[in-house]
């Protein structure tokens, strides 16, 4: 009896031993982190990223990510580390092990990276006919470096028409027609005061002074070739900010829930609104929007950027993303389904005349070097005054 007894207590202390191995990542097939929201994907939700398959290499990774592009990445579908990449360092990931790093390191000359999630009909490709939505929203969990001070341009939500993949890529300084593309950044300013950055048809644009001679020609130009002429005469356009007031600013150094939601307009009627969430308290709304004049045109693209370009920033800015939802209806930050708090005093949709930057900013890239595109194409906020972003 006791040889049976001490076999089986050895069976059991193998069988420990074994399982521990498997979590530690020692031995077999790594385990998925526990705790991850993409462990209870509800069904409104068109993708969850929690990074955990980190393990298999960017590559792997990648090809079964519901990501399509990569900017930060090399033309052979690698990773370059100073601008993106994968990191199971000890605390980096907000659950499991893994999460997205995005260092802007000197060596890729303090630049960003970002990944886009686009809404493909059938499997995932670059280039894909698209499935588009009348309202999405847009999840993630991000953490500043304690030192962070810049970014050019941080999280989106864009769409097109089906078959207009590239569209919403490379239209700054254009007034958008209500026909090619839709969308919202949500950005911060340099004391991190969160604002949605947005192109639409009646937005405010610049004209005369720096918007003069050849730059306004040139900009002009380039907008007729995407169907969308100066017909208000020459003229600059550049995001329009809509900010809360008072501000709410991004903290440093700790895990963030943030969420924002773009919904389109009814065509022919100014409807349309977007919003954002901090913490899973409401920080800002903007109703009365109108993003499209066709019912064609709809919501298909999630940017996780972190946009710095060369040029830009003299020092690092360093930031980690981790658990990233795409979803048709409130995600909220953690537990059961929830519901769209209204804890936000919507504001109107014409922005004040501040709202137009003085200086233009540098437009994003186009495309990512991974893909080629057609020759066309719940804690207490933090306030503080707010600074328009240039």
């Amino acid at each position: 009896m006791r040889e049976i007894v001490g076999s089986l207590l050895s069976l059991v202390a193998l069988v420990l031993a074994f399982a521990a191995g498997l979590v530690a990542g020692h031995s077999g097939a790594p385990l998925r982190a526990a705790g991850s929201d993409c462990d209870q994907a509800r069904p409104e939700w068109l993708m969850c990223e929690d990074f955990e398959d980190g393990h298999l290499g960017w590559r792997d990774w990648f090809a079964g990510s519901p990501f399509t592009e990569c900017i930060g990445c090399r033309p052979d579908g690698t990773n370059n580390p100073d601008r993106i990449r994968l990191t199971d360092d000890p605390g980096a990931a907000y659950s499991g092990d893994w999460a997205i790093h995005m260092p802007a390191a000197a060596a890729a000359g303090f630049q960003g990276g970002a990944l886009t999630y686009r809404s493909c009909d059938g499997p995932k490709r670059a280039g894909c006919n698209l499935v588009g939505y009348e309202r999405l929203h847009f999840r993630t969990r991000v953490r500043l470096a304690d030192d962070h001070q810049y970014v050019h341009h941080f999280l989106s939500i864009d769409g097109t028409k089906p078959n207009g993949y590239w569209d919403a890529d490379g239209n700054a300084g254009c007034r958008p027609n209500g026909l090619r593309a839709a969308g919202t950044t949500l950005d911060f300013n340099l004391d991190r005061e969160l604002f949605f950055y947005t192109y639409f048809p009646d937005m405010r644009c610049d004209a005369g002074g720096y918007c003069s001679g050849d730059r306004v020609r040139d900009i002009c130009a380039l907008c007729a070739t995407k169907e969308m002429p100066c017909s208000r005469g020459p003229e600059c356009c550049w995001g329009n900010h809509f900010a809360p007031d008072p501000p709410v600013v991004l903290p440093r150094g700790r895990w963030v829930c943030l969420e924002l939601m773009m919904e389109l307009n009814t065509p022919g009627q100014a409807d349309g609104r977007m919003a954002f969430w901090v913490d899973g308290l409401k920080a800002h709304e903007v109703t009365g929007m109108r993003f499209r004049d066709i019912p064609e045109l709809q919501l298909n693209k999630a940017w996780l950027q972190h946009y710095v370009a060369g040029g830009d920033a003299e020092r690092s800015n360093q930031v980690w993303f981790d658990d990233m939802i795409v979803s048709t209806d409130y995600i909220g930050c953690s537990g059961p389904p929830a519901t769209e708090a209204a804890t936000a005093t919507p504001q109107a949709a014409t922005p004040p005349a501040s709202a137009t930057p003085t200086i233009p900013p540098t437009a994003p890239p186009t495309v990512p070097p991974s893909a080629t595109p057609p020759p066309s194409a719940v804690p207490t906020l933090e306030h503080r005054a707010y600074l328009p972003k240039l």
